[in-house]
C-alpha cells in the first residue's frame, strides 16, 4: 500500500481541484503598472545588472508584456554586440 500526499490532507495551493496546474494566471495578461515600469527601467540603467534582470524577466514566470520587452531587448543587445565585433574586425 502506497501513501500519497493527499492521504495527509496536504494542500498544494498552485494546483486546482483536479490536481492540474492552471495554464494561465490572472496577472499574466494584466496591465503592467507605471511603478513596475519605473523599477524595471531603473534596474536596466545599472551596468551588468541590466543583463541579469533581462534574463530573469525573459525566461522567468512574469507578465507577458515584460517577457516580450525583455526578449526584444536581449535580441538588440546580442545584435549590437555582434555588429560591434564585426565592425571592429573590419577596421584593422
Amino acid at each position: 500500500m502506497s501513501l500519497d500526499y493527499n492521504d495527509y490532507n496536504y494542500k498544494q495551493s498552485h494546483l486546482d481541484s483536479r490536481g492540474h496546474t492552471p495554464t494561465r494566471r490572472s496577472w499574466d495578461s494584466s496591465e503592467v503598472t507605471l511603478g513596475t515600469w519605473i523599477v524595471v527601467l531603473l534596474l536596466l540603467a545599472i551596468p551588468f545588472v541590466n543583463f541579469i534582470v533581462l534574463l530573469v524577466l525573459a525566461f522567468g514566470d512574469h507578465n507577458v508584456s515584460l517577457k516580450n520587452f525583455a526578449k526584444a531587448s536581449l535580441i538588440f543587445i546580442v545584435l549590437g554586440f555582434l555588429l560591434t565585433i564585426f565592425a571592429r574586425g573590419c577596421s584593422y
